[in-house]
């Protein structure tokens, strides 16, 4: 098990929030892995999280998918809490602190 500067600890490819404040940063380091395509003509862009299954978004603009994949990950991470699922590591925190 190791512990982040996020406060967020890590077992087995899931992580856990050890304080509210480490949701936010959660979150803001989640959307720097965003994947955003762009789809064929006239039909927008894509966005997901690799590892984040099922989180996948759809809008005419970058801009517009990258506010729709923040909103959706808000959701996803509530949720995913909620089911007491746990949360995906990110490679931020699974940097050993200290």
């Amino acid at each position: 098990m190791r512990e982040s500067k996020n406060k967020l600890i890590c077992h087995d490819g899931l992580a856990t929030l050890s304080a509210m404040n480490g949701l936010s940063e959660y979150r803001k380091d989640a959307m720097k892995h965003a994947v955003v395509k762009k789809l064929g003509a006239g039909e927008g862009y894509s966005a997901k999280i690799p590892g984040f299954a099922g989180l996948v978004v759809f809008a005419p603009t970058r801009s517009e998918v990258m506010h729709e994949l923040k909103s959706a990950l808000e959701g996803w991470v509530e949720l995913s809490l909620a089911r007491g699922d746990g949360l995906p590591a990110l490679r931020e925190a699974e940097t050993v602190a200290g």
